[in-house]
């Protein structure tokens, strides 16, 4: 079980530590990327003129390992369109750092991964959003081979935490079990299930409806419960616990889901700008400094970092403040919810619209 499924309140946590831990980061190598996925978030494609090189990108590993994070996540834009992107891993390796990596798998290769597959990746990730026709349609005529190739080659380096992230969207929603199957076709051990972030091409046009979302949950558990022996959820799954059907939540697979340990987390973009996870470079006002000109200790102890941290799960409202595991999930993504209704302290977008259609399980609902 995660920490934060453990300790959920403000007082908890930083009485367990005895500080303000930085638990985790995300970094954006580059917004560079091969593809042009249309549910892209970060809007990847076009390199940014001044992206951090790789004398800075080892400056940011040390001055996070000095924080004691626990882990990084790189994403991009396509992580492995960066020359360096080797170094970068084998660097945070040496310092002891767990790693997962987000990537869509068409760059890899074996002298790739025969370079990095001593590494004991806490999550390699390759996207998969449906089957080759969707999925290419998603992203690019060809992506689908590319992707399966890759998992096919890392399952020979990656023994385990080989997994296939998916995001729910109106263009895969009808067939998204059938990405299950995939990842066991394939050789993968894990399967990330995540909600569209809005920002850059994502938006949304591209949600599926209420009923729709219910129907492809209902359908992707379905489908899970044939494969619970052969693959287990990721950790950066972003599904609140409620939305997850009855039955696995007796079996606590709820808990796993921690996605950034937010707001005990931090993103860092290409360029060095830094905000409270990096579903918010979307939004100006939370760009909290650059690692150019401040360190990220003095970014962490910023007033917008603090205000993160000052909020408990029991500020939370609309249906969160009536939810039975409000502190496992915490309110799912502040970011989709900031974006969503302009506020940190409304529920999760998905949550809130289920319930206001009067979908949302009562079984989750206090006093019900």
């Amino acid at each position: 079980m995660n920490f934060k499924n453990m300790i959920s309140t403000r007082e908890e946590i930083e009485s367990f530590f005895g500080t303000s831990p930085l638990m985790s980061a995300s970094i954006r190598v580059t917004k560079a990327c091969n593809f042009h996925c249309k549910h892209c978030y970060a809007e990847g494609g076009k390199k940014l003129e001044n992206e951090l090189n790789l004398e800075e990108m080892k400056s940011v590993i040390d001055q996070l390992k000095a924080l004691n994070v626990m882990e990084i996540f790189y994403t991009g834009g396509e992580p492995f369109t960066r020359r360096d992107m080797l170094d970068i891993l084998n660097y945070t390796n040496q310092k002891g750092i767990k790693i997962l990596i987000s990537t869509n798998g068409s760059l890899i290769t074996k002298g790739i991964m025969e370079k990095i597959g001593h590494i004991d990746f806490k999550q390699f990730q390759i996207s998969i959003d449906g089957p080759e026709e969707v999925h290419d349609f998603i992203r690019i005529k060809g992506a689908f081979t590319k992707a399966t190739k890759a998992l096919d080659l890392c399952g020979k380096y990656v023994k385990k935490n080989l997994t296939v992230g998916t995001v729910l969207m109106k263009y895969n929603w009808q067939v998204l079990p059938e990405v299950i199957e995939i990842a066991a076709e394939h050789g993968a051990d894990m399967v990330s299930l995540m909600l569209l972030i809005y920002g850059g091409r994502a938006n949304e046009s591209i949600v599926p409806s209420v009923r729709e979302q219910k129907e492809s949950l209902d359908a992707f558990f379905k489908k899970y419960a044939s494969f619970e022996d052969k693959i287990k959820f990721a950790t950066n799954t972003t599904l609140p616990s409620s939305m997850v059907p009855s039955e696995w939540r007796r079996k606590k697979i709820h808990e796993r889901f921690a996605c950034c340990n937010f707001p005990y987390s931090l993103a860092i973009e290409a360029n060095g700008e830094v905000a409270p996870c990096d579903g918010f470079f979307a939004t100006p006002a939370f760009i909290c400094g650059n690692i150019r000109e401040k360190s990220i200790k003095e970014i962490w102890e910023s007033p917008i970092f603090k205000e993160m941290r000052s909020i408990d799960p029991s500020d939370l409202r609309g249906v969160c403040s009536k939810c039975k595991f409000v502190k496992y999930c915490a309110g799912g993504c502040r970011a989709s919810a900031y974006l969503c209704y302009g506020n940190m302290t409304m529920p999760d977008p998905i949550c809130q619209r289920f319930y206001e259609a009067e979908l949302f399980p009562k079984d989750c609902l206090v006093n019900i």
